[in-house]
């Protein structure tokens, strides 16, 4: 029997988000109060049912979402234009968590990383990389203010190992003070999306997993936000 391993952040009213995106707001769009009013005038009386839907304004980029190639160039496909088997692939799991916000991952810890786990990341995976900057800072605003990144050499060597999707338990795999976005750059190069909020990266480091975070199909979309899980058999 399979284990569900939830990786993404819920979605909620003002959450922490990148600095440059708009803020997450929800609001009750119809109360179990206003569908009681509205049906005992339809039906004469007590109604059999009522209802509740709430309304949400956000970004894109978000919650826990995916970049799509669209986010980096304007011919880079959208998001409704990405194939879903970009989205169900096999995982690996990785921790640097030394770095501090403003430094720089390297290839040297990466490759660490991959020795302390004992895995290799292959061609078609997607790789996870936790940070800990979720579990120190969420759900506070210093979560969105600074964290660390991949450095520009870290970024292909995550390229080179042919993954298809990576991503990071931060709002950015780029340190927000560096406005040359060495990672993204190299994703707009090479076609490579990656996600952003993630987080419980720590319950599948070393194991074998299946990666599962299908996008939204938002026309035109530059990104979307995912339920990822990571799916381990028993």
């Amino acid at each position: 029997m399979a284990s569900y391993i939830d990786l993404g952040q819920e979605i909620y009213q003002d959450q922490p988000v990148y600095h440059t995106h708009q803020k997450t707001a929800m609001w009750t769009d119809t109360s179990h109060e206003d569908a009681r009013h509205a049906l005992e005038k339809q039906v004469g009386g007590e109604p059999p049912f009522t209802f509740e839907t709430k309304a949400l304004l956000l970004c894109d980029h978000g919650p826990t979402h995916v970049d799509a190639p669209r986010h980096f160039s304007p011919e880079g496909d959208p998001i409704n234009e990405m194939p879903l088997e970009q989205f169900h692939t096999p995982g690996t799991a990785i921790e640097v968590t030394h770095r501090d916000p403003g430094e720089y991952i390297t290839v040297e810890d990466l490759e660490s990383a991959c020795d302390d786990a004992g895995v290799t990341v292959d061609e078609g995976d997607t790789l996870l990389i936790r940070t800990g900057h979720y579990d120190r800072t969420h759900p506070s605003r210093e979560y969105a203010e600074n964290y660390p990144g991949l450095s520009e050499d870290a970024t292909q060597w995550i390229i080179d190992q042919g993954v298809v999707n990576f991503g990071v338990d931060q709002p950015s795999p780029d340190t927000p003070d560096d406005p040359t976005y060495p990672c993204h750059t190299l994703c707009r190069e090479n076609d490579v999306p990656h996600m952003e909020n993630l987080r419980n990266i720590d319950r599948v480091i070393g194991e074998e997993f299946t990666f599962i975070g299908f996008p939204l199909a938002i026309r035109e979309g530059t990104g979307s936000p995912i339920r990822p899980v990571a799916v381990l058999e028993d």
